[in-house]
C-alpha cells in the first residue's frame, strides 16, 4: 500500500487526472457489471434464432473445435 501512495504522490497534476479517470472508468464497469439483465423470454429467443439461416449447434461445435 505504501508502495502505491509513494508512487501517487510522485506523479504531476496531468498523471494524477488520468489516474482518476481510469479509476472513474472502472467504477462504472462495475456498476454496469453489477445491474441485472432483465431475462430473455423463450419467444424471443425463438424469433431470433428462427430469422438465422445457420445450424447453431454447428457454429458453437465449431467455434469451440477452433478453441480446442
Amino acid at each position: 500500500m505504501r508502495k502505491i501512495l509513494d508512487s501517487v504522490s510522485n506523479m504531476n497534476a496531468a498523471e494524477i487526472a488520468l489516474l482518476y479517470e481510469h479509476i472513474r472508468l472502472m467504477e462504472k464497469m462495475k456498476s454496469v457489471s453489477r445491474g441485472k439483465r432483465k431475462p430473455v423470454s423463450m419467444e424471443k429467443i425463438h424469433e431470433m434464432t428462427a430469422s438465422s439461416r445457420i445450424c447453431w449447434s454447428d457454429a458453437v461445435a465449431k467455434e469451440r473445435r477452433d478453441r480446442v
